[in-house]
């Protein structure tokens, strides 16, 4: 082969491949598209905190800004500290001052001086001089900062490229003034987090940031100031957000109770209690007094009005004797609440030792109440002081309720072993009691225990319901070996109403109107044949009686009564 028959071998197959069909890739675009985000992203790389560090302590001892390299480094570690449990530069004015004015020398190169200031926001968001350990002067230093971001912050846009933080840090130039949540409380309160999470991803705003502190606080402030319905709708998510945060639940429910307690009626909510209780404990125990002085005492007395309502509920459905529920003398209880000021339960063996977790959780709510009932089995006692009485009901319907006077010698200690034994050491029941009465309709010339309970609590205390309640007139005691009659099958029918479960489907007739009056001891005024309106004189603080005449068509009006 000659010379050039070589050489035209040589060059054939880079002719060939030349000629070649080139083949499309996408692999290009990919890496066009990476380093476009790259050039808009929020800066790349996380800066060295070791390179921080030793552009700190060089200048902790020069006090000087010597290079760009130095202003972008410091800008970035405002926060840390020169040495271990040392000062930081944000908390010294004259380092922290010089550290300003080298950045600002490169306040007239955008590209330059934005890197500096994204370092300096980093640090702005970084460091909590809102909390209580912050010292004054780091406070100072810190509101120094915001002005310094807010008035410099026309300063980061090139006439070029800008990274896609620029153009977020200054349409939210509200970040460094005064009040930097408020422009996004109404997109939290409505669930909307988008406008937050892309804050966060493009300013660097960790999760440990006061500013995310701040927010949640700024949501419940906001809340509180909404109509009633929109703020009892808020609430539960408004819960949510403290139950995860030790460090705001104080603060934050603080604000939801003292705004909760405004609430036309303050009716119960289960979520606000049950989080009270576990976060503060019981609201009434001297122990908790710290936890819950924060609070208005409104606010105090709703909350362990309700909880006392969950316990009188719990003694006589989940603590009953053999799990049998006594509903009548639960709803009897209820109406005394709040003349309760002290509440105690003795436990037996069953309750204090079952691991279902319904009782679980019922043992941590009564923390500090519990007391050791030496008995086996079921039996339990509910201990309550009302005013100078000091009430014993137990968890068998067939017990008597015992009353001891609170200012006489204590028949028994509840710090010790407590016992059901009739006169024994330490016992519950003894015959020196000031009160004894049965759970029985129609003896001692009444027709229903309750109204016998009623009215002695009222003539030997002067204890009264919490809200208006049926007068019962005496009736004649039933002979003891007559049968059933008229007047005990009338008892057992007035029971329904007495406790709130008056036959709501009767239809309304003038008759069943004068019964149910009869029954619940109302006054009833017949002004039609004079042209006026028929009248029920009683408010509208007793629900099931409310229930019923709102049903038969009649209105009522404050001060007189109902009427129709």
């Amino acid at each position: 082969m000659s010379p050039l028959d070589h050489l035209a071998s040589l060059l054939r197959p880079g002719t060939e491949e030349g000629t070649r069909e080139m083949s499309v890739s996408s692999n290009i675009d990919t890496v066009l598209k990476r380093m476009q985000e790259r050039t808009k992203g929020n800066g790349g790389r996380a800066l060295s905190e070791d390179l921080q560090l030793e552009a700190v302590r060089r200048f902790w001892q020069s006090q000087e800004v010597a290079s760009f390299r130095d202003a972008y480094l410091l800008s970035w570690g405002l926060c840390l500290p020169h040495r271990p449990s040392g000062s930081c530069v944000l908390e010294d004015r004259p380092r922290f001052q010089a550290v300003l004015d080298g950045v600002d020398g490169w306040s007239v190169r955008p590209s330059a001086f934005r890197r500096c200031y994204q370092g300096l926001v980093k640090s702005y968001f970084t460091y909590d001089a809102l909390g209580e350990s912050a010292p004054p002067a780091a406070r100072n230093n810190w509101k120094m900062l915001r002005d310094y971001l807010r008035d410099k912050n026309g300063l980061i846009r090139d006439k070029q490229a800008n990274p896609d933080w620029v153009a977020t840090a200054i349409g939210n130039q509200q970040l460094f003034g005064e009040r930097p949540c408020d422009p996004y409380v109404d997109a939290l309160l409505k669930g909307d987090l988008g406008a937050i999470d892309h804050l966060c991803e493009e300013l660097g705003i960790a999760k440990a940031s006061w500013f995310l502190r701040e927010l949640v606080l700024a949501q419940i402030r906001g809340a509180t100031q909404l109509g009633n319905m929109q703020f009892q709708a808020l609430v539960p998510r408004l819960l949510e957000l403290l139950a995860n945060n030790n460090v705001l639940r104080d603060c934050g429910l603080i604000m939801l109770l003292d705004r909760y307690v405004k609430v036309p009626g303050a009716h119960l909510h289960q979520g606000l209690r049950d989080s009270s209780v576990l976060w503060w404990g019981n609201p009434w125990l001297p122990s908790n007094e710290t936890r819950w002085g924060g609070v208005v005492p409104a606010a105090r007395t709703m909350v362990a009005d309700w909880l006392k309502l969950e316990f009188i509920e719990t003694f006589f459905t989940k603590l009953a004797q053999d799990g049998v529920g006594d509903r009548r003398r639960m709803e009897f209880w209820k109406r005394y609440v709040k003349s309760i000021s002290h509440i105690e339960f003795a436990l037996g063996s069953t309750a204090r030792n079952d691991d279902d977790p319904d009782f679980v959780v019922l043992r941590a709510k009564m923390k500090g109440l519990i007391r050791y009932l030496d008995t086996s089995g079921s039996n339990n006692a509910f201990i309550m002081n009302i005013g100078d009485l000091v009430a014993v009901e137990f968890g068998g319907m067939s017990n008597a309720f015992y009353g001891y006077h609170s200012r006489a010698a204590r028949l028994f200690d509840t710090a010790k072993p407590l016992r059901l034994a009739v006169n024994a050491r330490n016992s519950l029941k003894h015959d020196a009691h000031i009160l004894k009465m049965s759970h029985k309709d129609g003896i001692h010339n009444w027709n229903k225990w309750e109204h016998m309970f009623e009215a002695t609590l009222r003539k030997e205390f002067g204890i009264e319901p919490d809200a208006a309640v049926a007068r019962a007139a005496r009736v004649p005691a039933p002979a003891r070996a007559a049968p059933p009659t008229s007047q005990v099958l009338d008892a057992r029918e007035h029971d329904a109403a007495y406790s709130a479960a008056a036959d709501l489907s009767q239809p309304y007739t003038r008759s069943a109107l004068n019964k149910f009056a009869s029954q619940q001891g109302l006054l009833v005024e017949d002004k039609t044949p004079q042209g006026g309106s028929l009248w029920v004189r009683t408010d509208a603080t007793y629900e099931h009686i409310t229930k019923v005449l709102t049903r038969w068509g009649f209105q009522h009006k404050p001060g007189k009564g109902w009427w129709k």
